[in-house]
């Protein structure tokens, strides 16, 4: 019998070096709360955008709202794209997996793929309904800034578990090709819902490649055109790919959010965990123009 090494092909990596393994994914958790954190301080101190909403309120609710989602993160989706992206290198299964390149190139082009994937799934978050409804919450920010990266429904997060898993799996992502991904991911979003002030031009070079501060402001536009743009959640490519990029809206023009949930109070904890079981209103008018136009008519005297 072959040893398993060579029945399945990189199982032996897995194995390799348990020490660095035992260590390297707390190193890469503290060095990515560093730079959360950095990011945190940085937009307080250059801001983009002006804030209309009570602090510290919102960035509480919208950070327990990110506890939520986090806990099924921890509890669902990592353990199952874990063990399918170990399961792709190890029986070398799926598209990356398949290419005729050494290890690096593999990842790299499987770290693409993630990515690309990304952007089809936030286009069907804003296009399918039932997931709109999901993602909705996460629109209704009246501010953006980073603490609205973590402002996503939990339910949200289970209900992208299976498309997370079917990424891992057909797109053959090894586990240092995810925990890469994870990583970057992470920090973009952080970054691009961040209320960071970069300088105009440092920032149109960055967005020759990754998703900015400017670039996302945009998408969560009141303006339902200016939304539908900039899908972008890491490489800005795919924005670029399908005519979807803009960065032709000034800042101080845009209204964050959307138009049916002007009300502060529909933000908040409870209001925004009840919202995707509640009737839905038509999101791109005016709350109070939708009163108006369901108000009987009145009768002259």
């Amino acid at each position: 019998m072959r040893p398993a090494s060579a029945r399945f092909p990189g199982s032996l990596a897995l194995r390799a070096h348990p020490a660095k393994q035992g260590w390297a994914r707390p190193a890469m958790a503290v060095g990515l709360g560093l730079a959360a954190g950095a990011i945190f301080l940085a937009e307080r101190r250059a801001p983009l955008r002006r804030r209309g909403q009570a602090e510290p309120a919102r960035t509480l609710r919208n950070l327990a709202m990110g506890a939520l989602s986090m806990a099924v993160v921890a509890a669902v989706e990592g353990p199952v794209t874990r063990r399918l992206a170990r399961h792709a290198e190890g029986r070398r299964r799926g598209l990356a997996q398949c290419l005729p390149l050494p290890a690096w190139a593999r990842d790299a082009a499987a770290f693409l793929l993630m990515d690309y994937t990304i952007y089809l799934w936030h286009v069907l978050t804003h296009k399918v309904p039932a997931l709109w409804r999901l993602h909705l919450v996460h629109h209704i920010d009246l501010d953006l800034d980073a603490s609205t990266a973590l402002r996503f429904h939990a339910v949200d997060m289970l209900v992208s578990v299976p498309w997370r898993a079917a990424q891992v799996a057909l797109l053959g992502v090894s586990p240092r090709a995810l925990r890469a991904w994870q990583g970057f991911f992470f920090l973009s979003v952080l970054f691009h819902h961040s209320n960071l002030r970069l300088p105009a031009r440092l920032e149109r070079v960055l967005a020759l490649v990754l998703t900015t501060p400017r670039m996302h402001g945009i998408h969560h536009s009141t303006v339902r055109e200016e939304t539908d743009s900039n899908w972008s959640s890491g490489l800005s490519f795919w924005d670029r790919l399908h005519g979807t990029f803009r960065l032709d809206v000034a800042q101080r023009d845009l209204r964050i959010g959307v138009p049916a949930y002007r009300d502060p109070a529909e933000t908040a904890l409870r209001p925004s965990l009840a919202m995707p079981f509640r009737a839905q209103r038509d999101d791109w008018r005016p709350r109070e123009a939708q009163r108006l136009s369901r108000a009987p008519a009145q009768r002259g005297g």
